[in-house]
């Protein structure tokens, strides 16, 4: 046995299982995230179970502490994001130029408002593709952003380790 071995501590079922929680409660964040949008889409029928919002339930179980998981950046980026969107497509219509226009201005946007959140864009191309109107801020917008934050505030209640907002 080498000394470098036989000095090593051996690894306690507890330690591993504690590097582990950090894994599961994002996991858990993400599906109860989830979750939640489905059934509150199949209760309302308001379109909520929507790649930008599953994209930010992601975000937020993943990286809380990261820049573009703070409450700012998400409940600025989306209406930024569909507003600019909306805008360049009642102007130029929907088509996918409109919707790279909107896609850059929008990023332009969120980085000038340092409100930086990645899946917010995806709002702004579906908006510049599909041309949804400004229905689109009630539905799905607003209630998306609220439910994809509610999950983690409220599992950062639990104090089970993970802390949302981070800081």
């Amino acid at each position: 046995m080498s000394e470098s071995t036989a000095t090593r501590p051996p690894v306690s079922l507890l330690r591993v299982l504690a590097g582990r929680r950090a894994a599961l409660t994002a996991g858990g964040v993400a599906l109860g995230s989830v979750l939640l949008l489905a059934v509150f889409q199949q209760l309302t029928g308001l379109h909520v179970f929507a790649i930008p919002y599953i994209a930010t339930a992601a975000v937020l179980a993943l990286a809380p502490g990261a820049p573009l998981a703070t409450p700012r950046a998400v409940l600025i980026s989306y209406p930024v994001s569909v507003l600019v969107a909306l805008a360049v497509t009642e102007l130029f219509g929907h088509s996918h130029y409109s919707t790279g226009v909107a896609v850059a201005l929008t990023v332009l946007a969120l980085a000038l408002l340092k409100a930086p959140h990645v899946p917010a864009v995806a709002a702004a191309a579906f908006v510049g593709l599909q041309s949804p109107g400004a229905w689109y801020l009630l539905d799905p917008m607003v209630p998306g952003v609220v439910l994809v934050l509610a999950v983690p505030l409220l599992v950062s209640l639990l104090k089970i380790g993970y802390k949302y907002p981070a800081g």
